[in-house]
């Protein structure tokens, strides 16, 4: 069952990315058919056009579909809306606390690091 629809799926996939590809390839098979009945300079010969016509405006119905359908999913464009709770509290009486509220990171500024307190452990011999 899951083989099945991810063959399905990647199918609909490769059709939606190959589609100009799959145009193409009409126009190659049945040229004699548009040459014959679809082009519109068919009543000219001279122009040579071998149905290009026709296949010009296949792929901008095709290209015109793509951009429709970029502007609908843009146009449908949902807000994200992001939120932060808080996991534990601090008491406020705490000076470490307050002095985190006002660090210089928030204002754009690094911190000082201070590495007295970053030591190997020490052996009491």
């Amino acid at each position: 069952m899951k083989r099945a629809f991810l063959i399905s799926l990647l199918a609909l996939i490769l059709l939606q990315s190959f589609g100009k590809v799959f145009i193409v390839l009409d126009y190659q098979l049945r040229k004699d058919y548009i040459m014959e009945f679809l082009c519109i300079n068919r009543d000219k010969p001279e122009l040579q056009c071998e149905g290009k016509c026709h296949l010009k405006k296949e792929l901008k119905k095709s290209e015109q579909s793509d951009k429709q359908a970029n502007d609908k999913a843009r146009k449908q464009e949902l807000p994200v809306t992001l939120y932060c709770q808080a996991l534990f509290r601090l008491p406020a009486h705490d000076a470490s606390y307050r002095a985190a509220l006002s660090t210089p990171f928030r204002q754009g500024h690094p911190l000082k690091v201070t590495y007295s307190i970053f030591h190997p452990p020490r052996y009491a011999a």
